[in-house]
């Protein structure tokens, strides 16, 4: 990366991007403190037990497709051409996060499939520092 350049989410507040190699980022939930009930995007109000005790978490970097469906229409300004794949992935918070799902074939996408999530670089933006997006994938084994 250029001196001067940096990573910056598509959209803050959602997920940390890894600031060196080794470091994995994350998405950012919220947990309630009187219930244990999870959220992604992270809340100020818990919708379970309605307790404003909510501290922000860290939430599990591998989980289960949920349910999915296949793009097969690029929308504008999409990172990803078509057809491509959009899942719910389902963390051991029992959060379920919208995302997209590469790295995968089409024909063999299933419900149940354990993915990770990853990021990758999307574009750069007018300052040219790396726009940052996350998205999950098959876990190889």
């Amino acid at each position: 990366m250029v001196e001067g350049k940096k990573k910056v989410p598509v959209k803050e507040c959602l997920y940390r991007i890894p600031s060196v190699s080794e470091e994995k980022g994350y998405l950012i939930g919220s947990k309630c403190r009187e219930c244990g009930e999870c959220f992604h995007p992270p809340r100020m109000i818990c919708l379970n037990c309605y307790s404003k005790d909510m501290e922000q978490v860290a939430l599990s970097t591998k989980g289960k497709i949920w349910a999915y469906t296949i793009a097969r229409q690029t929308y504008p300004g999409a990172p990803l051409t078509a057809p491509f794949i959009v899942g719910l992935i389902e963390l051991p918070e029992k959060v379920v996060v919208m995302s997209n799902i590469t790295d995968c074939d089409l024909n063999a996408v299933k419900i149940g499939m354990d993915v990770e999530l990853y990021f990758w670089k999307v574009r750069e933006d007018t300052e040219g520092n790396e726009v940052i997006a996350y998205a999950f994938r098959p876990i190889t084994t």
